[in-house]
């Protein structure tokens, strides 16, 4: 009858590790997804503040580019 008892006292202590990590998991994942969104969220706004402003007098990526020099 010993045996049975420690059998289900393994099953919830692995329960419980399992539910730990899957906890750190979850927290980890969330933070990487922050940080992603973040960076992702920051190079937008930098690439719209480049194109918005104009950084070429001359051979610009888009041929058809009106960034208000006029030469």
């Amino acid at each position: 009858m010993n045996h049975f008892r420690n059998a289900g006292q393994a099953t919830i202590e692995y329960i419980l590790i399992f539910s730990f990590i899957s906890l750190i998991g979850v927290g980890l994942a969330r933070a990487i997804g922050d940080s992603i969104s973040t960076s992702a969220k920051s190079l937008g706004w930098v690439l719209t503040q480049e194109l918005s402003t104009g950084v070429c007098r001359s051979q610009c990526f888009f041929g058809n580019y009106k960034n208000g020099i006029t030469d």
